[in-house]
This record gives structure tokens, sequence and C-alpha cells, in this order.
């Protein structure tokens, strides 16, 4: 069975639900994909990598632009950086063609829910494509779906049916009657 690219169905959700001028972080910058989209739909970004060589490459792809901020550090420290955003990108994993055991936690990717659902306002968005299929991948990604089943509603969810450990792409809206 042939599966659509699982990055190409979260940019088909992601411009329906960005709006120009928007404030969007990328928690994962990697290889800067999913932040050059987000400029190309007029909104702002700040971009987080703990990698130098993936905010490199991201930016490289993107050259200079007005309404990027590329940041080094850690997506579980986005509150250091700014007080409130309309939506959030989390691509979790490892950076491809780059050291595989450089990979996102559980820990700290669940601080930078916590993080997200307090800065987002009524209705903001979360959208999460988790990898199951490295060392350390399943336990994130069953971490990371518990967290958010009880704090976001999820909107829609793309995975590759069949496939075993396949990635789980989530969009989701915070939901405002957990508290």
């Amino acid at each position: 069975m042939r599966h659509k690219n699982i990055n190409h169905v979260v940019h088909e959700w992601l411009a329906e639900i960005i709006k120009p001028n928007d404030i969007i972080v990328d928690a994962t910058c990697g290889q800067g994909y999913d932040t050059k989209f987000c400029l190309e739909h007029h909104a702002h970004v700040l971009s987080f990598d703990i990698q130098k060589q993936a905010l490199l490459w991201a930016q490289q792809l993107i050259g200079e632009h007005p309404h990027v901020r590329f940041i080094h550090d850690s997506h579980e420290f986005i509150d250091h950086y700014i007080p409130y955003f309309d939506g959030i990108i989390f691509n979790l994993g490892y950076l491809p063609n780059s050291n595989k055991s450089i990979i996102t936690h559980p820990k700290s990717t669940l601080k930078a829910f916590e993080i997200a659902y307090k800065l987002l306002p009524q209705h903001g968005w979360l959208c999460v494509t988790f990898y199951q299929g490295h060392e350390g991948g399943l336990s994130e990604t069953l971490q990371g779906i518990e967290w958010i089943k009880q704090h976001f509603v999820i909107i829609k969810e793309y995975t590759y049916e069949g496939v075993n450990r396949a990635p789980i792409a989530m969009l989701c809206k915070k939901n405002d009657t957990v508290d």
C-alpha cells in the first residue's frame, strides 16, 4: 500500500490553519522545512533546535528573512524567548543525515508540551509528528500521546496504516475545559 508522505500531510493541515501574521514556534527546526513552510504562509516563526548544524542547514534553506528567528536552545525553554504564540510544531526524533544518537526525549518534550499549553491562546494549536522507529521513539510517542489526550482535542491524525512503528502525526486544538 502506498502512503502519502507524512510531512506533506502535515503541511496540508498547516496550510488550512495558519493565518497571516500568526506567531508560530517550530520547536524542532531540523532542516528547516516546517519553518520555511510557515514563512511561505506569511507567519512569524521562532525556530528552535539543540543542534547548531540543524540551524545552519535551515538558514541555508531559507536565507535572510525578516520574520524568522533561529534559536540554538531546547524546546523546553520556549518560555524564555516568547510570552505567547498561536501555534507550535514538533517533528520529533532525530535530525536526518546527522548523528542519530542525538534525539528528542520524553522529559523535555513533555515539558515543552506543558509550556505550549500555558502559552497558547484559547483554541491555539499544536501539530506534532512522533517517530517510533528509533531507540527511545516508542516511549516518547506513548507518553506524548497520553499527555496530548489529556490537554488537547485531536482534530486530525495520520499514520502509515499497516506499518509497524510508523510515524504518527496529529493536529490538535487546545482544550480549555481541562484545567
